[in-house]
């Protein structure tokens, strides 16, 4: 690709950031105006702690499902780290995902820590996007099933249209995946907006892919995995909501969390912030919670997420002195 594209193509990243910084904040300060913020810091200090604690447990425990989740798929492509590492990386990268602006902290930190042993950077993407395939299936999948009673009773029949579009979508890429012709296809696609020079990296990364052609029946049984994490994330949904004093039906939090993780999934804002509690607002006022309950249940749930994800904040900073170590000897030695 040439400097002009490269610089184009920066370009582009930094104003769509810009973009997606502005959204979270206008929609934050929409929700915020609306939501007196004396009212929500009241609710969030009185908030039950055996209840945040057992939401951070579960959570941390959804999390170690999805560090199994993408070991299996790092050994599927000849990628064998040990459980309690995979687990160390997959909440480093949680941690950076939750303080990087870009909101792809933690693809870019798996990547860099498995590729350390012995196989291409591409190899060790690949392990990655299989990974978000498997989990965005699961959790569209999910929503289309649980959403469904909600379409007819509150009215939600545009935006099951754009779920089923989601899950239409997902299910796509899976399919290009495992069906190597569609490649030229993309690659054309590349070239006429001015992408060629990716056609490279491309190819690199098909071929890394190709690891799990032979292995779907192992990649499907992780869509059970997947599924898991999710119903744990609804239960921790559940516990904010019992630590904040709110009796809401569970039958709602099968309806509407879902289909709000599917919504902040989207690339449409900063880490998901002002979309989560936006969507959220509208989706629990259907079932008569005020907005201030709303807003804390949500903002209360992504505080815990927060918490956890300091564990990986934690092994990044226990591991710099010794990766430090580790260069020092090696520009000695050569």
């Amino acid at each position: 690709m040439s400097a002009a594209g490269e610089g184009y193509s920066g370009w582009k990243g930094k104003l769509f950031l810009i973009l997606k910084t502005v959204l979270s904040l206008a929609l934050l300060a929409f929700l915020l105006v609306r939501i007196p913020a004396r009212e929500v810091m009241a609710t969030l200090r009185s908030a039950d702690p055996r209840w945040l604690w057992a939401a951070a447990l579960l959570l941390l425990a959804s999390n170690l499902l999805g560090s199994f989740q993408w070991g299996r798929l790092l050994r599927a492509v000849d990628i064998r780290i040990p459980f309690w590492k995979v687990a160390a990386y997959y909440h480093v990268g949680l941690f950076f995902n939750n303080f990087l602006p870009a909101g792809v902290g933690m693809d870019i930190a798996r990547v860099l820590d498995a590729s350390r042993y012995g196989r291409p950077k591409a190899v060790a993407l690949s392990s990655v996007l299989m990974d978000r395939l498997v989990g965005t299936v699961a959790l569209a999948g999910l929503a289309l099933i649980t959403t469904l009673p909600a379409i007819n009773r509150f009215h939600l029949s545009v935006i099951y249209l754009a779920l089923v579009g989601f899950f239409a979508f997902s299910m796509t890429l899976v399919w290009a995946v495992f069906h190597p012709a569609t490649l030229p296809t993309v690659e054309r696609g590349l070239t006429k907006i001015g992408l060629g020079g990716l056609k490279p990296h491309l190819e690199e990364l098909a071929h890394s892919l190709a690891g799990y052609r032979h292995r779907r029946a192992a990649v499907a049984r992780l869509l059970s995995v997947a599924l898991l994490v999710q119903l744990a994330r609804i239960g921790v949904h559940v516990m904010v909501a019992q630590a904040l004093g709110l009796r809401i039906p569970l039958t709602y939090f099968f309806l509407f969390v879902p289909l709000v993780a599917v919504i902040v999934s989207l690339p449409i804002s900063l880490n998901g912030i002002g979309l989560r509690e936006g969507a959220g607002v509208l989706l629990f006022g259907l079932i008569g919670v005020d907005r201030m309950h709303a807003f804390s249940l949500q903002f209360t749930t992504y505080l815990v997420a927060v918490a956890v994800s300091l564990i990986g904040g934690v092994v990044f900073l226990a591991r710099i002195p010794r990766r430090r170590a580790v260069a020092r000897q090696i520009r000695r030695s050569s």
